[in-house]
């Protein structure tokens, strides 16, 4: 193996909501645990959305791969959809809200992590139902 090589599958990766009662799940890709940051592919039920927050540090990096939505970022707002990306810097308060009718998927990069992947793997463990599989599993065959 080559030093500090990370690889695998989405398959092979855990699966998280932040809390019991949170809609959205983290698909973990890796965490500071192997890299100085934290990626993860995060889906968002319809109507979903990431709780307003801000890192002191961290820049976070979206890159929508399915469905659509909103970004807020300070008193910025712009729509998302499939190939959008966002990169939120550090201090500023954001959100990613989905305003389609059928899941967002975004692929989320922080760096560094702040111990945003501690937040992620101290809630319950979820599971990809069908319907991820198959946008997840469409996707690599692009």
């Amino acid at each position: 193996m080559i030093p500090g090589l990370v690889a695998g599958n989405f398959e092979e990766c855990p699966v998280y909501k932040i809390t019991e009662k949170d809609t959205n799940k983290f698909v973990l890709l890796c965490d500071r645990e192997q890299v100085p940051f934290t990626s993860f592919v995060e889906i968002f039920e319809p109507g979903g959305r990431t709780p307003s927050n801000e890192h002191r540090e961290a820049h976070e990096y979206f890159y929508v791969l399915r469905g659509e939505g909103l970004a807020k970022v300070s008193d910025f707002t712009t729509k998302i959809k499939q190939g959008s990306f966002i990169i939120v810097p550090p201090g500023n308060h954001h959100d990613i809200i989905n305003t389609g009718s059928e899941r967002l998927y975004c692929l989320t990069t922080m760096m560094p992590d702040e111990n945003f992947s501690d937040l992620i793997k101290s809630g319950p463990r979820a599971s990809l139902d069908e319907g991820d599989m198959e946008v997840l599993k469409a996707l690599r065959a692009v």
